[in-house]
């Protein structure tokens, strides 16, 4: 993120693309925690879950730049451990009792795919709790994503086969005109071509834009399959 990003930022004008994806990764959060019978709340710029998140997941989160570390310490007030998503990358909690879990960046994709592109035949869907089961073992997820999941058609759990066997995953989840990406994953000797795995989601959700995070060689990936770097985030835990 640049200075000119830094002072809209401290302004409270969130560039679009990056509003997209904040929003939609709020959306995922939502989904999941109702599927675990957990409620939410917003207010003040701060999402927050009202009880225990499922594991791996946030328990609050800031759609606005505005959100300072003594609101999120008080949201959180009460809970010996947990974890907040800085989406902005502005608020420094070091000395707040609170570690660094990692610091990652947001990605958009406007995706077109055009009709006369093979449909990559490698990508399918999840479709039942025995193939979850397996898409899950892969990825320690067997707590978080349950069966229920299968059930909403804004969510698509999409593997990569290979010989019969899974190598690769993601999940798909459209809400508000564009198509969040996340729980991308390879198993150990494979790897995730972020270009085919675009497509293959483009042809089941056309014509939405692609968001999501990553960090480390997975946002590498993702811009060599033209995700475009939109902001910065920080993962904090307790």
């Amino acid at each position: 993120m640049g200075s000119g990003d830094l002072d809209r930022v401290s302004r409270g004008d969130v560039e679009p693309r990056l509003r997209r994806a904040i929003d939609a990764n709020v959306g995922w959060h939502e989904d999941l925690l109702a599927l675990h019978g957990v409620g939410s709340t917003l207010a003040h710029g701060l999402w927050s879950a009202l009880g225990r998140p499922p594991p791996l997941h946030a328990d609050a989160i800031s759609v606005e730049p505005s959100v300072t570390l003594d609101g999120v310490l008080a949201r959180l007030d009460g809970r010996p451990h947990g974890a907040f998503k800085d989406s902005f990358a502005a608020i420094d909690a070091t000395d707040a009792g609170v570690t660094l879990l990692f610091a990652a960046t947001w990605i958009h994709q406007d995706l077109e795919v055009p009709r006369d592109r093979p449909k990559p035949s490698a990508w399918s869907g999840v479709r039942t709790s025995k193939e979850l089961a397996e898409w899950t073992s892969h990825h320690d997820t067997e707590a978080v994503l349950l069966p229920g999941l299968l059930e909403r058609a804004h969510i698509t759990i999409l593997a990569r086969r290979e010989r019969g066997a899974i190598a690769a995953g993601a999940v798909a989840r459209l809400g508000s005109g564009v198509v969040d990406v996340s729980n991308v994953y390879a198993v150990p000797g494979h790897s995730v071509n972020w270009a085919e795995l675009a497509t293959a989601i483009g042809r089941r959700f056309p014509g939405r834009p692609l968001v999501g995070y990553e960090h480390g060689e997975d946002l590498e990936g993702a811009m060599a399959g033209g995700f475009d770097p939109v902001g910065d985030l920080r993962v904090w835990v307790r």
